[in-house]
């Protein structure tokens, strides 16, 4: 222990003015007794007793009063236990997690984790003089955040909410403020996002506080992601959602509540059972009555961390596929096949008669059983694909190779017809797990009957290999080429030679064909963070096109540009708030989207004290690391290593405590 002001000790000598008077006042005259007040001697006797202690009381409590007082003003400290180097507390950084993880109860308090950090940050400041500069950082402002007096930094941690944006704590920690002192972090310290990496690269010129937040639990339960059975969302048309749920705790959580609404309208209401730490999927049934875009959500019941209670997805119904067919025969199987579903607009073209223009608007091409194949149709469908189309080709029944090898070698796929190909295969069964095949089988079958064919035109080194021969030969292929995809066929669709047309697994087969031609203009979900979209670009000639996200009142400009007939545009970073968004141009919404946030925000593992102590180098002085504990605490650690425990309050309060002590004992004794 030592003293501010060594010298006011000297006043200690005051203590002999109480010791002085008690002494006279022992000096007083005795009494002499009379024997007729002999019968109350022992009553006397007690008085005299009781009258020594009470004085000796008053004396001890006067001579402790005089000590303290002189204490008080010689104003007594621990020294601090950090001295290395001299202190500048002049500027201090409080940097707080407010992401929406900090939502969560705090073990020790009914209160949020947000609400606990603010409170111990506001109590840190009471630490610091007030002309200090602080500087208050979190998720949303680190980027331009300012320094103010420690009253103003109280009245923003007073309004301090929680930010969408997720916490980064190399940004958060050391954003612009290079001459602060010493950086105070309060945080749950998440481990999806806390990078331990971080402690390694401190600026040696601050010296940093972690002072982590205790969860109550990490109990959490949100949905991973939604996904549709089938591609095509069609209206009045019963669909397949399936909805994947993570429980991210440790416990097993029964009869979960979960809600498909589509349009305001709930859809679907259901109890779920989730296993710990694993993702549930179920499906869930649906129809979209009517046109346009239909806002939809899934909705969990969780509690207390709900920010992601909600999964916003947009069912945008699908447009017509263009299909043509370029071939021979008016009545071809592909006609009578494709014209019995809505969503295909089919139309066909012969060898002689080819409107080259409607090609370049189709989304799916076949090349079926013609004997020749025209030089300008090889170049066209060469464009075509290369320009992300897809184009099918089954070979003729007869045995004309030279257009065909010419397609082949334009298109760079090693193919070529088979001459003596007349004897038929049976194909092998198909591999239950290939996505091509998805939802196909209701019940696979390892024993089905499969139909034969003959070999007419004959490939290797494909893409994939969709349908083989017995053997392994390629019956039914896929190859990238460009941006687009070329599928081939071994056989034509003559029955007498290809047993496909007349199976089950022809019409399947055909249409999956077609709907890999299938290209979805924009997700049905996006995340807030880090997303670059990309559409078609909507014309406005004689107008600069200039596109915005609405929502409500609030409208946002994102980074944009138009390349090659598609609007590529960034989400802004100011758009925080998940739901729903309009896409305007000119006033005339072109696009509705639905945002979420980052679901590793949803998992709620937390570092403790001891683990952010374990990736501290060997030696490394610069990082304090507080642990679990109250405000109060923190606060006294702080002031022990750094200003060292002054103890002159502590005299003046027994100061008081022996001065109340003196009266009581006057008065009441």
């Amino acid at each position: 222990m030592a003293f501010l002001y060594p010298s006011f000790l000297w006043a200690l000598a005051a203590i002999l003015i109480p010791i002085l008077l008690h002494l006279i006042q022992l000096r007083r005259a005795k009494r002499i007794e009379f024997s007729n007040v002999k019968f109350i001697q022992v009553s006397k006797d007690l008085t005299a007793s009781q009258r020594n202690l009470k004085e000796l009381l008053i004396l001890i409590s006067r001579i402790l009063f005089v000590s303290f007082l002189v204490l008080a003003f010689a104003q007594p400290f621990l020294p601090a236990s950090d001295t290395s180097k001299p202190i500048d507390f002049t500027q201090v950084t409080i940097a707080l997690d407010n992401s929406l993880s900090m939502q969560n109860m705090h073990a020790d308090e009914d209160f949020s984790l947000l609400t606990v950090a603010t409170d111990q940050a506001k109590r840190v400041l009471d630490i610091f003089p007030s002309t200090t500069a602080i500087s208050v950082n979190t998720n949303s402002n680190y980027s331009r955040a300012t320094t103010v007096g420690t009253v103003d930094a109280t009245n923003i941690l007073d309004q301090m909410s929680h930010s969408t944006r997720p916490f980064v704590s190399h940004q958060v920690m050391g954003a612009d403020h290079d001459a602060a002192e010493h950086v105070f972090l309060f945080s749950d310290f998440q481990k999806s996002f806390f990078e331990p990496s971080f402690l390694n690269k401190i600026d040696s010129n601050r010296i940093y506080h972690l002072v982590p937040l205790q969860a109550d639990n990490i109990s959490n339960v949100f949905v991973d992601t939604v996904y549709l059975a089938d591609e095509f969302v069609r209206s009045d048309t019963e669909g397949i959602l399936y909805v994947r749920l993570y429980n991210a705790g440790d416990k097993a959580i029964p009869a979960c509540p979960v809600k498909l609404v589509i349009d305001n309208v709930q859809i679907a209401a259901l109890s779920i059972d989730l296993p710990p730490k694993q993702v549930t999927e179920m499906p869930i049934s649906f129809t979209i009555r009517g046109k346009g875009n239909k806002h939809a959500w899934v909705e969990v019941e969780d509690y207390p961390v709900e920010f992601d209670n909600f999964y916003y997805f947009v069912l945008q119904p699908s447009r017509q596929l263009s299909i043509t067919e370029i071939s021979l025969d008016d009545s071809s199987p592909l006609q009578r096949l494709y014209r019995n579903e809505p969503l295909f607009h089919t139309q066909r073209f012969s060898p002689s008669n080819i409107d080259y223009a409607q090609l370049d608007n189709s989304d799916f091409i076949v090349l079926q059983g013609i004997d020749e194949i025209p030089a300008a149709l090889v170049s066209t469908l060469e464009t075509y694909v290369k320009s992300g189309g897809t184009l099918a080709v089954i070979p003729s029944a007869t045995e004309r190779s030279a257009s065909y090898t010419t397609l082949m070698q334009t298109l760079g796929i090693p193919a070529s017809l088979n001459a003596g190909g007349n004897s038929k295969t049976s194909l092998a069964i198909p591999n239950r797990d290939n996505p091509f095949f998805k939802t196909i089988f209701a019940d696979y079958d390892p024993n089905m009957q499969m139909p034969a064919s003959v070999r007419k035109l004959m490939w290797s080194r494909s893409t994939e290999d969709i349908l083989k021969f017995r053997g392994g030969t390629p019956y039914l292929s896929r190859f990238d080429r460009g941006q687009g995809q070329v599928f081939l066929l071994a056989a034509s669709l003559d029955p007498r030679e290809n047993e496909l047309v007349n199976h089950a697994l022809f019409v399947p087969v055909m249409y999956r064909l077609a709907i890999s031609s299938y290209k979805q203009e924009q997700q049905i979900a996006y995340r807030l963070q880090n997303m670059s979209i990309t559409i078609p670009a909507q014309s406005q000639p004689g107008s600069e096109s200039i596109y915005k996200l609405v929502k409500d009142s609030t409208v946002f400009i994102p980074e944009q540009q138009i390349r090659g007939g598609r609007l590529v545009f960034n989400v802004p970073p100011d758009l925080e708030e998940a739901g729903f968004y309009e896409l305007q141009l000119q006033g005339k919404t072109v696009g509705s989207f639905a945002f979420n946030f980052d679901k590793q925000e949803s998992l709620l593992d937390q570092y403790s004290p001891a683990e952010l102590r374990s990736f501290l180098p060997k030696g490394q002085q610069q990082v304090h690391v507080y642990d679990y504990s109250d405000t109060f605490t923190v606060k006294s650690e702080f002031e022990k290593r750094f200003f060292g425990v002054t103890l002159w309050k502590y005299c003046l309060l027994l100061c008081l405590i022996f001065l109340m002590a003196e009266i009581a004992l006057i008065r009441f004794l």
